[in-house]
């Protein structure tokens, strides 16, 4: 009888980077969990290289930190990984068939459906989650055409040429972990939603306050210039100049993490509604509806761009995002203020120091 085992997997509120989205796609189906992944998310940081940016969202990640959730997660290096008998496959499977995810760079050259198909060499994450032996499949998450985040099956012998299809750069190089992911049956139900963690990261980000401080003790120095919370929109706008007088690149993903901070933050809103944690009034509510509507349109007219090269695209998103800018803060601002007046005032730094 063939041995098959899939776990479960959920499409997450964030897909936007791997180190993001594998370690969500676990938490989003439990609800447990789902009370640590509320709680956070709300920060932005970008990081401006002059010729390009990245934005992201400022919460620890299972591939560098501890989520309480996943305690008991595991990291090997590919060096230790070579010691497993039977091979990176046997490996695979055994960790599935005990309750892991398996998380490991592979060459996408190998793993059909993504852009380097037999195109090129391209060390990148995937996410195993189930296996089949009667098809000799995996079943994994990744991201595919268009770089879409999706579902896919992959053979075994695929899979194999594709993970020793390449060689990191070094011992530290991200590609050279592979991380084995599970919910901890027994910290999982400890944590709680923390109302007030989400308005003091709200604020930070309103206030465009650097969080780095709240995680001293696992950051590294940054080398390079770093731009907190609602300063992403200024920050965007000059890339676009940048772009324009060709002194730099502008993709999509900025853009695309800036859509779903906003989805994320009305998923999180009616979260805290269905479970009883905090009520938002009506009105703002409705703002955030509005908001995500226009870091959407946002999102489409860079997409427009990319397919047409018309600059004029890039000045109705230049103007979106100053619109988009001023709509939010209000909208956090009059959040801010109804959780002050509901009594909590004491977690709020700006409110505090101005009562």
């Amino acid at each position: 009888m063939a041995v098959r085992r899939i776990l479960p997997i959920a499409v997450p509120d964030i897909t936007s980077y791997t180190h993001v989205t594998y370690a969500l796609s676990v938490m989003h189906t439990d609800r447990d969990a789902l009370r640590w992944v509320y709680s956070n998310y709300v920060q932005l940081f970008t990081w401006d290289w002059g010729h390009a940016i990245k934005v992201d969202h400022y919460t620890q990640t299972a591939e560098h930190h501890l989520v309480p959730c996943l305690g008991g997660s595991q990291r090997i290096t590919r060096k230790m990984l070579g010691k497993y008998p039977g091979g990176f496959v046997n490996f695979a499977r055994e960790n599935i068939e005990e309750g892991y995810y398996v998380w490991a760079c592979v060459d996408e050259f190998y793993i059909p459906g993504t852009s380097a198909y037999q195109n090129r060499s391209y060390p990148h994450a995937v996410f195993i989650y189930g296996y089949d032996d009667d098809r000799s499949t995996f079943m994994i998450t990744g991201y595919f055409q268009n770089q879409r985040y999706g579902e896919a099956e992959v053979s075994y012998a695929d899979m194999e040429k594709a993970y020793y299809g390449f060689e990191p750069e070094d011992e530290i190089n991200w590609t050279n972990f592979v991380r084995m992911l599970k919910l901890n049956s027994h910290y999982k139900k400890f944590y709680e939603f923390k109302t007030h963690w989400v308005m003091e990261q709200l604020e930070e980000y309103w206030l465009a306050k650097p969080s780095s401080r709240r995680m001293e003790a696992f950051e590294e120095t940054w080398t390079h210039q770093t731009i907190w919370g609602s300063d992403v929109y200024d920050i965007l706008q000059l890339q676009i100049d940048r772009h324009i007088a060709k002194q730099g690149i502008v993709d999509h993903r900025p853009f695309y993490v800036l859509w779903e901070h906003k989805r994320m933050m009305n998923r999180r809103i009616a979260y805290m509604e269905e479970n009883g944690f905090y009520e938002v009034s009506d009105r703002s509510k409705e703002e955030w509806r509005k908001i995500e509507q226009s870091a959407l349109q946002a999102r489409n007219l860079e997409l427009k761009y990319l397919m047409s090269f018309n600059n004029r695209f890039l000045e109705q998103l230049k103007e979106r995002l100053a619109a988009l800018k001023q709509e939010e803060s209000n909208a956090i601002e009059r959040m801010l203020e109804d959780y002050a007046r509901s009594g909590g005032k004491k977690h709020l730094h700006i409110l505090k120091e101005e009562a």
